[in-house]
């Protein structure tokens, strides 16, 4: 059987497994490796859906989800498949330099560059993202290995992000930290310590020298960006070590119901679910006190709460010493 050979496609969007989520993380790639993956990925886009399992409310007894192998022994019995990437895909207006787009070629087929589980030895194995990188001047031309594709079409669980976006951003972090924030995306947000989150991006501790450089160099370059480029960005707070994160939708989503609450919405929830439990207060009262930190602020009020109401106060009374509070201020 002839091999088949994958060409990228026009897409809007590409699919990313959370296998390969997880590499984008711990991986420090550049933003021309990232260019070049995103092409990939619109390549394959068609075979990923093929993995995708759509919920039905009617399954029945014939119904059976296409496993990778399955799918793979309908091509040429190899361990490889084949990629060809034009120029022009990869590299319109001539953005780039042909020697840089090379370079990443290079650096892509070397050992270091993947991580992949083997389940042979219990471990890891580093293996290279693509094989045999060639160009002329039209085309690119490389192989991937099988282990690698069933890396990339593992559709348990995957994200979508723009395509354009290693395009338009500003540093490569902007897609390294998108990964990580997506994790979070059906919660709206998350809170992590600053060495956490280090930990979690593969940052070592010491490279910022504080959160006050980390902010700077790192977070409000990617927050620039995703405001300005992507569907999705994110809000920030630091407080006695911890950043509080939340996750929004700018101006560039369409089509899209669902709003993330702002900052001060997020606290003031948290707040009140700990309220009601601690102060016993009903729906009335949380009604109230939701509107006090609307036109008060969640940070001006909660400080004046923590400090200053008696912690045996409940119900009723606690609300009316809340209004006594602000009244003699």
């Amino acid at each position: 059987m002839e091999s088949k050979i994958f060409t990228p496609k026009t897409r809007k969007k590409v699919l990313i497994s959370n296998d390969f989520r997880e590499v984008l993380i711990s991986h420090e790639t550049t933003i021309i490796e990232q260019r070049i993956l995103v092409v990939i990925l619109s390549a394959i886009k068609e075979e990923q859906s093929l993995f995708i399992s759509v919920k039905s409310p009617i399954r029945t007894k014939e119904e059976h989800q296409l496993s990778f192998d399955d799918y793979y022994e309908g091509w040429a019995n190899q361990g490889t498949v084949d990629f060809l990437l034009p120029l022009n895909d990869l590299n319109p207006d001539r953005r780039m330099k042909n020697d840089y787009i090379q370079s990443a070629l290079i650096n892509m087929a070397t050992i270091n560059w993947l991580r992949l589980k083997d389940e042979t030895i219990n471990g890891y194995k580093a293996v290279p993202f693509i094989i045999e990188p060639g160009w002329n001047k039209k085309n690119i031309f490389f192989k991937m290995d099988k282990a690698v594709m069933r890396h990339l079409v593992n559709m348990s669980s995957y994200f979508s992000i723009k395509k354009e976006l290693p395009y338009q951003a500003s540093t490569s972090n902007t897609i390294r930290f998108l990964m990580w924030l997506l994790k979070y995306k059906q919660h709206g947000g998350i809170i992590k310590s600053y060495s956490q989150l280090l930990k979690e991006l593969f940052i070592p501790k010491e490279y910022y020298e504080g959160h006050y450089r980390f902010e700077r160099d790192f977070l409000n370059n990617v927050k620039a960006d995703l405001d300005t480029f992507n569907e999705l960005s994110f809000n920030y707070a630091y407080s006695k070590g911890n950043y509080n994160f939340l996750i929004y939708y700018t101006k560039n989503a369409v089509g899209s119901r669902e709003m993330f609450s702002s900052l001060n919405n997020l606290q003031t929830d948290r707040a009140l679910k700990y309220l009601k439990k601690i102060r016993k207060l009903d729906d009335r009262s949380l009604s109230v006190l939701r509107k006090l930190f609307e036109v008060r602020g969640y940070k001006e009020l909660a400080i004046r709460l923590k400090r200053k109401i008696d912690p045996n106060l409940i119900g009723i009374d606690y609300l009316k010493a809340v209004f006594q509070l602000l009244e003699n201020e």
